[in-house]
């Protein structure tokens, strides 16, 4: 009879990250599983003979007082050593733990730990593909296990062996050709992983399931089964909307509650889109729905009346974050309420897809780096799950591992018939979806893309919702960025490699046009050549620009590592550069007309072609692409002269060839919105919390290119008199007059006396990046701050780990800037402290705003009353919308910038904010006082 296998799941607790290093263990946790249950705990204290650390004291809870009577590590080693003989060793992160306690029981005299071992970490991200993170707290809340001592060695071991047990079933209900899949691949993963699907896959075949019917088997991939979805429209005649108290009353049916501003926004909407037949020709609506209002389900209902899928009506929001919820949480809830079936669908642009076809060619190809092994296992499990395909699903923050490039959907090179996935493709389903819903969410990203495009993506609609609408300029404006990057090409000159070596792109055009007989070799042998002499010439050209820069810059101390330049249009370049561009561009022109020929040639033999071969030449037409972008901005700021655009160089100072950058930007993004949106869509509106200044939208609307807007205000719920106030310390010394190194101090003295004595979440606001990094690596070796989990922008992870994180804090600090300023919504105690280290100005040294504020000067106006002072506004009224976030709430507001009260643009900026918020000038030390009895 098979001996039954024993999984010790472990966790330790330690000092520190080292054990080469001195570091100690403090604490043990170990259960023991048998058969799928816990057989044995046991967990103990250990006195690592050394003080813990403060910041191991307030992640652990572990006290150097508590351990000072615990046993040390030598006397329980021989105990942890037989506790574990025999055992698969489990942990969550298992590098860790395995190669410490290894460390520590090899200096104890035992023998090296020759353990089998399995990771949760991979298990997870390969089993949960969706998951929000794969930290062991996040997992039990997903889980709702119970997990009452976050990093306590005995919680910890407890909540993993549950996640443990848990996986294994979420495994053994797989499909087979799936798990068989995953077998393949888990050889890359850490340590004895593999056995555990060996395992897995082992007791699925001796009592193997019936297949869902919701799963198909197509090319040995399991997906789920998808249907367009098509909503019955008799309600036409039936349900009208709800234009009395009583009928919206009846509507909500005291699920939802009815708030008196939200009901004035539907009936405003509901009446604009009933008689935009007779108003003048795309007139437009604006409406400022402040925070609490209801702003969301205040568009919503009106429109669930109105869409139809013969005449749809579009919302577009800021990211594809706010999009999922508006789909899954907002169109959720108000599905619950509505007396019809209602469809919506997300649209988004390709790459956000996974090309199942492309994806089913990676597969077949080796696998060499554990990291692309991790992506291909969890998208086979990701596939029984997913009826979207959309990638964001999968929360990952970035996207940089060269495998997501090169199964994304990128649309098709040739015909998209000899796709063998094509039934099932997910965009297309999308598009699909979109044909039949009465309401199409998207994103102000893709629709600035598609009105660039000559044939639209989006689908037609004469009714548009810009949610957010403060950010459609913006986001105008990148999305007519466009970049030469000098290292991506080196890369892309790599990539096409030489003729003589392996696996080359050359050498496999050579290859294919041996195959099809095409008989070009001159074409790859001038190709092979102009490359080289592109590249050679590249280098020269960019040390020349470096040496440019430099004389701009010269005698100028630039504070920051990264340096950016405005290149002015008017600009004469020296007679060598100038010589150097035409031969630059002579060779870009020759390369990308070589390569559009070989990649003609082969397409007109496509019927000789596998996929495979196709999906070659696809991967051969991005790089291509990458060439003609690169080309493109290279011809328009160098040999062209648009005043439209602004131009500059970017590098950082530690390696500025290789981080050399060319970017140029479109400036009239107003004019763009007036001839592609603003003229040709009748009926918009627009909304978000802050839009106006002072009662006017003037600025609002010159920035999205709109002379004629119908206005509507819908003011805050919330009594600023009562849950807010605004303080500025009289100690403050003009901004202005402050040396860096006082300005950082400053910052952190004044928060400092708010933090003494006072365990409140505190969310401080910056401008700038670099001072927020230097007052976050002050702020690590201040003892104030040792007990306090101090959080910052850019270094402690994603925007949504960092809000996570900081929510269940007590007495976390974040450090945020740029994105921080808004999209915050941390209720109740989450935060009730703001501090703002400056007023949000836009740096009049950032080339963009440069070349921004010339072009409104050489209209003859200023500068900074037509767009600094007004985004400035704005913004200051942003980051009050993150402190009061619902009736209950109570918050203080902080400003460290002396001039909200001592200039007149100081005091018009207070005058746009909530007129009965308490804003007071005071001693720093009667600030302090006065915050905690407010807050108490």
């Amino acid at each position: 009879m098979e001996k039954v296998k024993t999984y010790a799941v472990v966790d330790i607790e330690t000092t520190g990250g080292n054990v080469e290093n001195g570091d100690k263990i403090i604490q043990f946790g170990c259960v023991l599983l048998e058969d799928g249950k816990i057989v044995q705990q046991f967990a103990t204290d250990i006195n690592p003979g050394v003080r813990i650390p403060k910041q191991i004291e307030y992640l652990t809870g572990i006290s150097t007082k508590q351990v000072a009577n615990a046993p040390y590590f030598e006397d329980v080693a021989t105990t942890i050593y037989n506790l574990l003989a025999d055992c698969v060793f489990i942990a969550h992160n298992i590098q860790f733990d395995y190669q410490f306690l290894d460390g520590e029981l090899q200096n104890c005299g035992l023998p090296p730990l020759k353990l089998k071992g399995m990771d949760t970490v991979e298990l997870a991200q390969i089993l949960v593909p969706t998951a929000a993170s794969f930290r062991l707290t996040d997992l039990a809340t997903q889980f709702e296990f119970k997990h009452e001592n976050p990093h306590q060695a005995d919680s910890d071991a407890y909540v993993t062996a549950q996640l443990f047990l848990l996986l294994n079933e979420k495994a053994k209900k797989l499909p087979l050709v799936t798990l068989e899949k995953i077998l393949e691949l888990a050889q890359h993963c850490s340590m004895d992983t593999v056995d555990f699907f060996v395992d897995c896959l082992a007791e699925l075949r001796l009592d193997l399931p019936k297949l869902s019917e919701s799963i198909m088997i197509k090319n040995g991939l399991a997906i789920q089964q998808k249907a367009v979805e098509i909503e019955s429209r008799n309600h036409r005649e039936v349900h009208k909307y709800p234009v009395s108290q009583e009928a919206k009353a009846n509507l909500f049916k005291n699920k939802l509650k009815l708030r008196t501003a939200q009901i004035d926004m539907m009936d405003a909407l509901h009446a604009y889109l009933s008689q935009a037949e007779e108003r003048e020709l795309n007139q437009h609506m604006a409406i400022e729905a402040a925070t609490g209002v209801g702003k969301t389900l205040g568009y919503l209902i009106p429109l669930a009346y109105h869409g139809t899928p013969e005449k749809p009506i579009m919302v577009s929001t800021y990211t594809t974050l706010l999009q999922k919820q508006l789909l899954e949480k907002d169109i959720a809830q108000l599905s619950q309420i509505l007396p019809f079936q209602l469809s919506a669908t997300i649209i988004k642009s390709k790459s956000h897809y996974l090309h199942l076809a492309k994806y089913e060619a990676e597969l077949k190809k080796e696998t060499v780096h554990k990291n692309d092994a991790l992506v291909k296992m969890r998208l086979l499990v990701w596939l029984t799950m997913t009826k979207t395909g959309d990638l964001d699903e999968l929360n990952l923050s970035n996207y940089n591992q060269p495998i997501w490039q090169r199964i994304r959907h990128r649309g098709w090179l040739a015909s998209s018939i000899d796709d063998p996935w094509l039934a099932e493709d997910f965009y297309l389903f999308a598009k699909k979806q979109a044909q039949h819903a009465s309401i199409i969410i998207t994103n102000h990203a893709f629709l600035c893309h598609d009105l660039q495009r000559e044939l639209p993506e989006l689908p037609l609609t004469d009714t548009l919702i810009i949610d957010e609408a403060h950010h459609l300029a913006d986001v105008a404006t990148s999305s007519s960025s466009e970049v030469f990057n000098y290292y991506g090409l080196l890369q892309a000159f790599r990539t096409l490699g030489k003729l003589d070596i392996e696996n080359s792109y050359l050498q496999r055009l050579d290859q294919l046009q041996d195959q099809l007989k095409i008989g070009r070799k001159y074409q790859l042998a001038s190709l092979e050549m102009s490359v080289w002499s592109l590249e050679e010439q590249l280098s020269d050209f960019i040390e020349s620009l470096l040496a440019y820069c430099g004389q701009q810059l010269a005698g100028e101390q630039i504070p920051q590592e990264q340096v950016e330049l405005l290149v002015n249009h008017e600009i004469v370049w020296p007679l060598e550069v100038k010589k150097a561009i035409k031969q630059i561009g002579a060779l870009f022109t020759e390369i990308i007309f070589i390569s559009e020929e070989l990649l003609a040639s082969c397409l007109k033999a496509k019927e000789q072609l596998i996929f495979d071969e196709l999906y070659f030449l696809d991967s051969y037409n991005q790089l291509l692409t990458t060439l003609k972008k690169n080309y493109l901005v290279f011809q328009t700021v160098f040999q062209e002269n648009n005043e439209n655009s602004v131009n500059w160089f970017a590098y950082n100072q530690k390696s500025a060839k290789n981080s050399f950058k060319i970017r140029r930007s479109r400036l009239d993004s107003g004019e763009f919105l007036r001839e592609h949106l603003v003229k040709k869509v009748g009926k918009i509106i627009y909304t978000g919390a802050t839009l106006e200044i002072k009662q006017s939208f003037d600025y609002f609307a010159n920035q999205i290119g709109e002379s004629q807007l119908e206005t509507m205000i819908l003011p805050s719920p919330y009594d600023y008199g009562k849950q807010a106030r605004l303080y500025l310390p009289k100690e403050m010394k003009p901004i202005k007059s402050l040396s860096k190194k006082q300005y950082i101090q400053a910052i952190v003295d004044n928060f400092a006396a708010l933090a003494t004595d006072n365990n409140e979440n505190m969310l401080v606001l910056f401008n700038s990046l670099e001072t927020l990094k230097e007052v976050y690596y002050y702020l690590q070796k201040q003892a104030l701050f040792s007990e306090r989990e101090i959080l910052a922008q850019g270094i402690s992870g994603s925007r949504e780990r960092i809000l996570k994180r900081f929510f269940h804090a007590t007495g976390g600090i974040l450090l945020g800037a740029d994105s921080f300023w808004e999209g915050v919504d941390l209720p109740g105690k989450a935060l009730r402290m703001i501090v703002i280290t400056r007023l949000p100005f836009d740096s009049p040294e950032q080339p963009y705003t440069k070349a921004n504020y010339q072009q409104i000067a050489e209209k003859g106006q200023n500068p900074f009353t037509v767009a600094t002072l007004p985004k400035a506004t704005l913004r200051l009224r942003q980051g009050l919308g993150r402190l009061i976030r619902s009736e209950e709430d109570k918050g203080v507001m902080l400003i460290l910038d002396d001039r909200l009260f001592k200039t007149n643009y100081g005091l018009q900026m207070l005058k746009a904010l909530p007129e009965n918020l308490p804003k007071e000038e005071l001693p720093l030390a009667e600030i302090v006082e006065k915050a905690k009895e407010f807050l108490r």
